[in-house]
């Protein structure tokens, strides 16, 4: 069930983001956006101590029965203030009878979406069981690395191919401007975990190289 919240959790920001600069019109998007950075950095600082306090109070299964009802009101709030798509309309041969699509699931990059959780699933796997529970030289960490190489190459191979939205352009990733973005906030990424972990001089200098960039 663990497993289930995290894969659920991950998405979350992903699809909040995509929600907002998909569907918000692009003179309230700031407003929501500035929502959306708030509540993020809110559960980033005071997560881990109010899960604390509630596992050492009420029960660890309130950290999850607590979700609930705010995702009731997350999903309230995005009703009321989210305007629904309208259909879109495909031709046909007869030009006198123009018809909505029958599902919008043929604009939906399902495959690719697959093989980018279970390729990144399989290398967090790698990565949580190298070194904690199992040696990094340990087959079932090798096969992990491994098939999420493989996953990931297949994604990749899918975004190329795909005659879908894809969910990752090929094309983003053009360019020194895009490479330069990506390394930067790779390292922000890494400084901003690597902060609450420890606290030694690699850590303040991963800072200061990330905020060069």
């Amino acid at each position: 069930m663990r497993a289930l919240a995290g894969l659920g959790g991950g998405g979350l920001m992903t699809m909040a983001t995509i929600i907002n600069s998909d569907m918000i019109p692009f003179k309230r998007r700031g407003m929501y956006q500035a929502c959306q950075n708030v509540l993020h950095g809110f559960g980033s600082i005071c997560g881990a101590s109010l899960g604390g306090l509630i596992a050492d109070s009420i029960g660890w299964r309130w950290c999850f029965l607590c979700q609930v009802p705010v995702s009731i009101l997350a999903f309230g709030v995005g009703y009321i203030a989210i305007k629904n798509q309208e259909a879109s309309i495909v031709e046909t041969d007869d030009e006198n009878e123009p018809q909505t699509s029958k599902s919008l699931w043929v604009q939906i990059d399902l495959s690719g979406a697959v093989l980018l959780v279970l390729g990144l699933s399989a290398q967090l796997a790698a990565l949580s069981m190298g070194g904690n529970n199992y040696p990094w030289t340990d087959a079932r960490v090798i096969v992990s690395f491994v098939v999420s190489i493989i996953l990931l190459a297949m994604f990749i191979v899918v975004e190329i191919r795909t005659g879908a939205i894809p969910v990752m352009p090929m094309y983003m990733l053009k360019g020194q401007l895009a490479i330069s973005n990506l390394i930067s906030n790779v390292c922000v990424g890494m400084a901003a975990y690597a902060v609450n972990s420890t606290r030694k001089w690699s850590t303040h200098l991963l800072i200061a190289f990330s905020f060069c960039l």
